[in-house]
């Protein structure tokens, strides 16, 4: 899961430095700038318009041509608008200001009197910041996720979110430890699923009905450390603020892993449709594809 990063101090200090200009604007005036952006992007069919639109059309055939260029459009203006919000997310300590209701809390605390462990997975769904902040607000936790290409970049993120009880471990095999042993401690530890596990690793599983290469990691965890498994999505509401899902995944850890990898799929395609426009659709999803099909984007 883990990868090789460079050094490029120069480049990330204008990465930096836009970031920390971002955080500094208020959101009323940086979100109509990204929703702008977004309609410029789909507009000029830039990348992020053109795989969310592939993803989208294969993902729901039983929608009409408009209602797909309605989600597309939503999808982007989503995904364009929490750009400024993980930069303050980083940089600024106003995130707890935007948690919003929290359903299913309860159950993870019960298991965790109970002598479990709590592996929490979920996908590029509402905002992935809002999430990991709220699990480390209210748990000691411990994070899995896979580092950037600049390791100056690096340094920034995990700083940014280690503001709480956050620990950040890369996927390696250090950091895998780290991520066992904390779920043995009786601790809650997360990572995403929803990512390509890379070309050597992981199955092909259907994915809103289409193969997509999935990470066998999550398996592999719960049958190490006998963990109970949760989803988690922060979904942002009416109100403006982001209510927090924790939903049990309940699924044999003993299943073939193809088995085990659709049924996963299954769990987080069940959120994802309950708001498909707070999806992040421009993920290349189905970039790897099995041997004798032709790729999805061009």
């Amino acid at each position: 899961m883990s990868k090789k990063t460079e050094s490029r101090p120069i480049k990330v200090r204008l990465i930096y430095g836009f970031l920390w200009l971002i955080a500094r604007i208020p959101l009323f005036i940086s979100q109509p700038v990204m929703s702008f952006s977004a309609r410029v992007a789909i507009l000029v069919k830039s990348r992020s318009y053109r795989f969310s639109a592939i993803n989208i059309d294969i993902c729901f055939p039983e929608k009409t041509t408009k209602e797909k260029k309605d989600l597309v459009k939503k999808s982007l203006i989503h995904t364009f608008q929490i750009a400024p919000e993980i930069a303050k997310a980083w940089l600024k300590p106003c995130i707890a200001d935007w948690l919003g209701e929290v359903h299913g809390e309860e159950a993870i605390k019960k298991d965790l009197a109970n002598g479990k462990g709590i592996l929490i997975t979920g996908s590029h769904i509402g905002n992935w910041e809002v999430a990991l902040f709220y699990l480390g607000k209210t748990f000691d936790f411990t994070c899995m996720y896979r580092k950037p290409r600049y390791q100056e970049m690096d340094d920034i993120i995990c700083k940014g979110r280690c503001k709480n009880t956050t620990v950040m471990v890369p996927g390696d095999a250090k950091g895998f430890k780290a991520f066992l042993t904390a779920l043995k401690k009786c601790k809650v530890a997360a990572l995403l699923s929803d990512q390509e596990p890379g070309k050597d690793t992981g199955v092909f599983a259907p994915f809103f009905g289409h193969p997509a290469k999935t990470m066998d990691l999550i398996q592999k965890v719960e049958s190490k450390t006998n963990s109970s498994v949760y989803q988690i999505a922060a979904i942002k509401s009416h109100t403006g603020k982001y209510d927090i899902y924790l939903e049990s995944i309940n699924i044999d850890s003993e299943l073939a892993e193809v088995e085990y990898a659709t049924k996963l799929n299954q769990e987080l395609e069940s959120m994802i449709r309950k708001y498909p426009e707070q999806y992040q659709w421009s993920y290349r999803r189905f970039k790897l594809q099995p041997e004798g099909r032709s790729s999805l984007y061009k």
